[in-house]
């Protein structure tokens, strides 16, 4: 089963004091959640195929789709935005700024040191796009990624997970993770109805499609997935995706 998305951080000292202090307050109250909901926009789709020509169109429109969302929402909460770079690459194996993936699915990685979203495609995950909408969805959780880079969030995760044991490290990047998948939703979310993706099936569809997947140490349980996504879409805002002061039942 694939995973959604990646982001690299940094994990050195992963074992360090026991009695670390609590989670930041740039993760807990970013000035992110306070943005309201995403610009309302139309953001049409291309024809989407196995064609490369095809596939480069379709991540054009949804780019700048993300790119007004995002820089809109990130300058309000009192941030300098800059442009995210998206390189698509093809094939098992693929390299980029922050090592060598093996993907067997679609799904994307965003590597902090760039600021790059490489989506990586196999012709597997792109037999059917519009009602499995694998490109859509694993770059806009590339973008939450960004987004979550731009307001100071993965910065202080990052800080943060130097100081505490294993097990609480991965618990607190796991809510990094969720975060991610959260804004993902909300984007999605903000512009479903001038998609085209699954219309025959609905949102419901497209957000209750990953309750049959695993879990995953570092990305939440399947059923969480399923609760974060649908909780941004519902808002379409940032305002729904502040994990880091959730349940534990609803992090894991």
């Amino acid at each position: 089963m694939r995973i959604l998305a990646a982001a690299l951080v940094t994990f050195l000292s992963l074992t360090g004091t026991a009695h670390a202090a609590p989670a930041p307050s740039p993760l807990t109250k970013n000035p992110l959640y306070k943005t309201g909901k995403l610009p309302a926009q139309t953001c049409e789709e291309p024809e989407v195929n196995q064609d490369h020509d095809a596939i480069r169109l379709y991540v054009e429109a949804i780019t700048a789709c993300q790119e007004k969302a995002w820089s809109t929402q990130v300058t309000k909460a009192g941030f300098r935005y800059q442009k995210a770079k998206v390189v698509v690459k093809y094939g098992d194996r693929i390299k980029t700024a922050c090592g060598v993936y093996h993907p067997d699915d679609v799904y994307s990685l965003y590597c902090i040191p760039n600021k790059t979203i490489y989506l990586m495609l196999t012709d597997y995950g792109l037999a059917d796009e519009l009602d499995s909408p694998e490109i859509l969805e694993s770059l806009s959780i590339g973008y939450g990624y960004h987004a979550q880079n731009m307001v100071g969030i993965v910065d202080q995760e990052d800080r943060a997970v130097k100081k505490l044991p294993k097990a609480k490290a991965l618990a607190l990047t796991t809510k990094g993770s969720l975060q991610s998948i959260c804004l993902a939703g909300a984007f999605i979310g903000s512009v479903w109805d001038s998609l085209g993706h699954s219309r025959a099936h609905g949102s419901e569809y497209f957000i209750n499609r990953h309750a049959v997947e695993g879990n995953y140490k570092g990305f939440g349980t399947a059923k969480n997935r399923v609760y974060w996504q649908r909780r941004g879409f519902d808002a379409a805002s940032p305002s729904a995706c502040n994990t880091y002061t959730a349940p534990a039942s609803k992090v894991r």
